[in-house]
Parts: C-alpha cells; structure tokens; sequence
C-alpha cells in the first residue's frame, strides 16, 4: 500500500485497518481488531482518529490524496489537450493496478465516509481536488480541441468508462488487469471528449 502519511505510526494503524476492513468490512471491523492487527495501543488509535469513523475517513483520503498526488505528476507532464485527458485516464488505471486493496476499498467505503461525521471533510477535499483538475483543463480549453460540456460532466465523461472497468476488475467478473486496456481507455476518453 502507497500511503503517503508521514507519520510512521498512523500509517502503520492505517494499514492494518485495511487489512482489517478489508477481511472483516468496515461494519464489523472494531477498533479492538484495528489495535490486534496494528499492535497500536486503542489509546493511540482514539489519539489519532478519535473512533472507527475517524480511521475509516482518514484511510479513504489518504487514498484519493495517493491517488491525486499520482495523477497531478502525470498532468504536470502533459503538453496537450489529449495528453492531459489520457493522464486522468493513465493515473487512474495505473494507481487502481498498483493499489487493489485500497481501490477496493475506496469503492465499498465512499457511503460510509459520507454517512459519517466526517462527510464535510471528504466534501471539503473532494472541491479542492476538482479545481486542481479544473485548472489543468482550462490550460488549453482555449485551443478548441475540447468539447463544451457542463464542467460537472468531464470526470465523469473522461473516466467513466475506466472506473466501470476497474470496478468490476476489483470485484472479480473481470479477469484481465485494466492496465492491459490502458491505451484502448486512455483513447475512447480523448474520443469522448474531443472536436
């Protein structure tokens, strides 16, 4: 798992409450099976989530954070219209490959997250993160080459089809990795979106 949390022992929570997520779902995990797996003290555990909300939110940013920091070092590189739209497609592919269990995850925890306590933090970083994305497409909005859509509409345009593939590779009905369809993807979206 690619977490990038700084400290050692977070992290180390964060990691065997997706273990423990994973195993047992998020309903049924306790935080006393967080602290087994971990060897985290429950007193360390309310310290830095404050209860099994907390850990669940903090592991399901710390995804989409993994995964935008990917995704923003792709866009960075790109030169073009096209080249910024395969990006999305690239980084997310890439990381879902990369990540399974924490996509996994990612897919099955998103209602939970939001049914939380903590759903306006998700909301909150979730706008930040989609006028990042905004930013990188208006770079070359001017030259013509993209379609006009409500701006609502791009994510869900460019990588839908990507994540309908990821998810059902994620959950078993599909066998052959998303990285082997990653140029065939990459391109429907350009398609999608282009003049």
């Amino acid at each position: 798992m690619a977490l990038a949390e700084k400290n050692q022992r977070r992290r180390e929570i964060l990691e065997a409450a997706l273990l423990c997520f994973s195993e047992s779902g998020i309903e049924s995990t306790t935080i006393e099976m967080i602290k087994t797996q971990s060897g985290a003290s429950v007193g360390s555990i309310y310290h830095h989530f404050s209860n099994k909300e907390g850990v669940a939110t903090a592991l399901y940013i710390a995804a989409l954070e993994d995964h935008a920091n990917q995704q923003f070092a792709l866009l960075e590189q790109a030169n073009s219209t096209e080249s910024t739209i395969k990006a999305l497609v690239y980084a997310y592919l890439d990381w879902v490959t990369a990540n399974p269990e924490l996509a996994l995850f990612v897919q099955q925890a998103r209602g939970y997250v939001l049914n939380s306590a903590h759903a306006d933090l998700l909301i909150s970083r979730n706008r930040e993160r989609f006028a990042q994305l905004l930013s990188y497409l208006n770079r070359y909005s001017e030259d013509g080459s993209l379609r006009i859509f409500p701006k609502e509409l791009y994510t869900a345009l460019v990588l839908g089809a990507t994540k309908d593939y990821c998810r059902n590779w994620l959950s078993g009905r599909i066998k052959t990795p998303p990285a082997d369809y990653r140029d065939i993807l990459a391109e429907a979206a350009w398609r999608t979106v282009s003049v």
